[in-house]
């Protein structure tokens, strides 16, 4: 009371009032003997009573009056509205319950010295809170108001402490290949960096390895998951998400590497993604021998291995790194030709550091367009669309409970629910359609698991001090909600699972539709082309594919800003495959072309009839592209596989979509680019290289050079181009350290 009569809130102020208060008690204890300070009949009287009493009840009694006295206002129904009540499942609720007293019992031990007592302390105040849990969410709010970076990894790293390590034992088992790694960088070219102050060459990446079998079996392996754990950026070692991996690995039988890539502040973006892209390409371009495997050749045999299949998996702020790789890889802008993966599994990835209060008309129309994949998607976009006219920010009750696996939520309502309703003689008012929508941002500021002020922080942290401009419009890599159709087209198959109240879900249903879309215009692209093919005579198929690059409306983007795109050698030729016919917009466009020495797109009689049935834009966008909503639940549930029961089969569905992936012969056939750069140089890994590749790699780096002469060049690229602007931020900010 003293900081508030001040005008000054401060925690030293409130400490002295509770010193002063205590001194007052104690004094006037000491003081007065039997009788009480102040005599008065019913003071009299009440001491008289309690003399009668032995001790423990006058405390029991003091403690039961104090909490009685504390939810007075409760039991006289004159609380204030509970913003929890329909948010989530009883058992994501139970499991949000127990994460917040965690994180509110490390974030008060978390300045205690040393580190044996802090650990020990910190699951003791844990304890406290459990029991005292508006305690815990009153002093989390105040916590995340000022939060800083040792805070922020105190509660996400909290699976790291020892005793609770011990609890999820069980949970991580036994692996016959469970260690630390480092991979190093390939050199020859060098990636482009942002850091071109770093001392080079560049450290190598750490990584963890699990592995359910043998040594032999892990070096003979053909496939290889790459996960990319989440932790905001700025926590959560590969450690941290053991025991989910440790299922996976148990699940798939594939070997996994996970990344240990270093975090921000200290390395701000884009030093993550690019630890990423240099993993990557050093797994294929060693076909795996960078992180334990055979590589290209066998130890008994001569022959060239056929290149290992590779799926990604990455949860938040993996998921994100997971998909700005995708798009580092597919739009070449580094200049080095590597084949995508054979797909990905996404789990509630954020794809935005821009959050806003509204969804944009685009994006209401996206969420209609993916409201026809699945019933519990259906539901969701309905429910987000609609609002009660009294109530606008009233949401309707979460499910009992759900099933994972066969997409069932139990919607049944209590007992003493339909008392209360009875009771109170009103019954929920009908929902009707919004013009306006809240993003899920906006929505669920009230999440136990990723506050508002979270992405504030990690926003600030990550992006602070980047060595390049922010730009929420246009840098996919950073934020790939904003990625352009002509690269989304391309995508590999991709699977999401995410929270129905998680506040990045909005991220994942508009990036996972806008790849859908952009899959489905390529599909009709592709049938038109099959249609000409079939139709077309040897001798008059140039003239029909001229034709239809006149009239066909590829992707619905416009040809000039792909065209000039490519004029820069943004886009590659090995990469030309995955865009089908494109149309030249003029003939000064196809002279410039020409003299600059890239030549023009390439289209679908470049193709052989094999390549061209298996292509890309051939798989239906509805099996490449799929979106799993877990009604009830929010952010983080890969997090609880110990204290959320439906973990476990999200876990393991998780671990079925990449062995399915892996499996799947046509996606591994479809997405490998035949004699591209990474192929040639495995050809020659046991002998030095020769003249020709050395060409070739020549040849690659003027390729990244050539943006400088790009100007000189008729027809300048357009300024609203995406892909020319990424490439001209790129440009600047951005060089090939030699």
């Amino acid at each position: 009371m003293i900081d508030h009569i001040l005008g000054r809130p401060s925690n030293g102020l409130k400490r002295l009032e509770v010193v002063l208060v205590t001194i007052l008690a104690v004094s006037v204890i000491r003081r007065n003997g039997f009788e009480p300070p102040i005599l008065t009949r019913w003071l009299r009287k009440a001491n008289r009573l309690l003399s009668s009493l032995p001790a423990w009840k006058i405390i029991l009694g003091t403690l039961t009056t104090s909490y009685v006295t504390n939810h007075l206002f409760l039991l006289l129904f004159l609380n204030a509205p509970e913003p929890l009540a329909k948010m989530y499942t009883r058992n994501f609720y139970r499991a949000a319950w127990i994460n917040t007293a965690t994180d509110a019992g490390f974030l008060t031990a978390h300045n205690i010295k040393p580190k044996l007592a802090k650990d020990f302390l910190s699951i003791v105040f844990s304890v406290f809170y459990l029991f005292n849990f508006d305690k815990a969410d009153s002093k989390m709010k105040k916590y995340h108001a000022a939060i800083s970076i040792d805070m922020i990894r105190t509660k996400w790293d909290k699976k790291l402490n020892p005793y609770l390590r011990l609890l999820a034992i069980a949970d991580i088992g036994f692996l016959g290949i469970r260690r630390d790694i480092e991979i190093q960088r390939q050199i020859n070219p060098p990636s482009p960096t942002a850091f071109t102050r770093e001392t080079h060459p560049l450290p190598p990446v750490k990584a963890r390895v699990f592995f359910s079998g043998s040594e032999a079996d892990f070096k003979c392996s053909e496939n290889l998951i790459l996960s990319i754990p989440g932790g905001g950026f700025c926590a959560q070692p590969p450690q941290a998400h053991e025991d989910y991996l440790s299922t996976w690995a148990r699940r798939c039988k594939v070997p996994i590497i996970s990344l240990n890539y270093d975090k921000c502040p200290e390395r701000p973006y884009p030093w993550q993604l690019e630890q990423c892209f240099e993993v990557y390409r050093s797994i294929i371009e060693t076909n795996g021998a960078s992180v334990g495997l055979e590589g290209w050749y066998s130890s008994d045999s001569h022959m060239k291995k056929k290149p290992i299949k590779i799926v990604l998996a990455g949860d938040s702020a993996g998921g994100n790194l997971c998909t700005a790789l995708i798009l580092k890889v597919l739009d070449n802008s580094t200049g080095i030709e590597l084949r995508p993966p054979s797909g990905l599994v996404i789990i509630y990835p954020a794809y935005t550091f821009d959050p806003q209060c509204w969804i944009p008309n685009k994006h209401r129309a996206l969420f209609r367009s993916a409201s026809t994949v699945s019933a519990p998607l259906s539901s969701f976009v309905q429910t987000r669309g609609s609002i009660k006219p009294d109530a606008p920010f009233s949401m309707p009750p979460a499910p009992r409970s759900i099933n994972v696996m066969k997409d069932e939520a139990d919607f049944s309502v209590s007992w003493y629910v339909k008392w209360w309703e009875w009771i109170r003689g009103k019954t929920s008012g009908p929902r009707i359609p919004s013009a306006l929508t809240m993003t899920s941002h906006m929505s669920y500021f009230t999440d136990l698991i990723m506050p508002p002020e979270a992405l504030r922080a990690i926003s600030m942290l990550l992006l602070g001090t980047s060595p390049v401009p922010i730009r929420f419009d246009t840098d996919y890599l950073m934020a790939p909600i904003v990625a352009p159709d002509e690269l989304l087209a391309r995508f590999p198959k991709i699977h999401f699972i995410c929270g129905e109240k998680d506040p990045f879900v909005d991220d994942m249903i508009i990036f996972g539709e806008k790849v859908r879309s952009a899959k489905l215009k390529a599909l009709r692209e592709w049938e038109r082309m099959r249609e000409t093919r079939a139709h077309a005579s040897p001798a008059g198929s140039r003239n029909n594919s001229t034709n239809m690059h006149d009239d066909s409306d590829m992707l619905t983007m416009d040809k000039k800003k792909i065209s000039s795109t490519r004029v820069l050698g943004l886009l590659s030729p090995k990469h030309d495959q995955h865009f089908g016919p494109q149309r030249v917009a003029s003939g000064n466009r196809r002279r410039a072309e020409s003299q600059s020495g890239i030549g023009s797109f390439l289209n679908h009689h470049d193709l052989n009839d094999d390549e061209f049935a298996h292509h890309i834009y051939h798989h239906d966008p509805n099996e490449m592209v799929q979106m799993k909503i877990l009604e009830g639940c929010s952010h983080g549930f890969l997090m609880m596989l110990n204290i959320f029961p439906e973990a476990l089969p999200a876990i393991n569905l998780c671990a079925d979509w990449l062995v399915e992936m892996l499996e799947d012969e046509e996606l591994g056939y479809s997405m490998t680019n035949p004699g591209s750069f990474t192929d040639l140089m495995a050809e020659n890994t046991a002998q030095s290289r020769s003249t020709s590749q050395n060409l070739m790699i020549k040849t690659k780096m003027d390729k990244v050079n050539l943006v400088k002469v790009s100007n000189d060049l008729k027809g300048s690229v357009p300024s609203e181009s995406v892909l020319e602007r990424r490439r001209a931020n790129l440009a600047e900010t951005h060089e090939i350290v030699k």
